[in-house]
């Protein structure tokens, strides 16, 4: 029986991986997300190679006086876009809120995403001046081509990180698992920045890293 060991099999007898027959050509065996980047139960699944890779979107920005409410960037028409964030969201939570086309289609750090793709991380780092609790929303919105009605953004991640009282200590973030991953070509994608007292000085830099299979 050790004989018939897969291991022990030559090449010309060994089985093809499921699929395999009717899968297209150029495409590899990959596998599904599952529940979250970090899980075990996804599926085998064929992909084309132009699928596969890596994407990562850089955002930076900064509010000279934060609130409760979450705030975004400034409108692309105004000199202090793309990187000074005080539009008042109105809301401290996500999901209160909405924002209309007229708005979201103008956020300075706004990006809009080119291909179905998963989020896996947000990395980078941010400085308080305050020792407070700072909080960083990566946001999406789906929009519908010709619809002006207002949208409620969708939160990809919330990240909490208490500060360390000066703009000259970063305070690293670097987050893998991710609340909200699935993006569609379009989204747009966007931060938010709140604070647990108003008035800190925040200076945030991200990555985002994306993936498509």
């Amino acid at each position: 029986m050790a004989a018939n060991e897969h291991k022990n099999l030559s090449d010309i007898n060994r089985h093809n991986p499921k699929g395999f027959e009717v899968a297209t050509n150029d495409t590899v065996l990959s596998k599904g997300l599952g529940t979250s980047s970090i899980g075990t139960d996804g599926s085998l699944i064929w992909q084309k190679k132009s699928f596969m890779g890596t994407t990562n979107y850089k955002i930076q920005g900064y509010t000279t006086s934060s609130t409760t409410n979450y705030a975004y960037g400034e409108d692309i028409q105004d000199t202090r876009s793309p990187f000074q964030m005080d539009v008042d969201f109105g809301s401290p939570d996500v999901n209160l809120d909405t924002i209309t086309p007229q708005n979201f289609f103008k956020i300075g750090q706004g990006f809009s995403i080119p291909e179905a793709s998963t989020v896996t991380s947000i990395t980078g780092w941010i400085t308080n001046n305050q020792g407070t609790v700072a909080t960083i929303a990566l946001c999406k919105i789906t929009p519908v081509e010709g619809i002006v009605d207002a949208v409620t953004p969708i939160a990809i991640e919330e990240i909490d990180i208490t500060g360390l009282s000066s703009n000259s200590k970063g305070v690293r973030i670097n987050t893998t698992t991710i609340t909200t991953p699935s993006l569609a070509a379009g989204d747009i994608l966007f931060p938010m920045i709140k604070s647990s007292v108003a008035g800190s000085v925040l200076h945030m830099t991200l990555t985002i890293q994306t993936t498509t299979y």
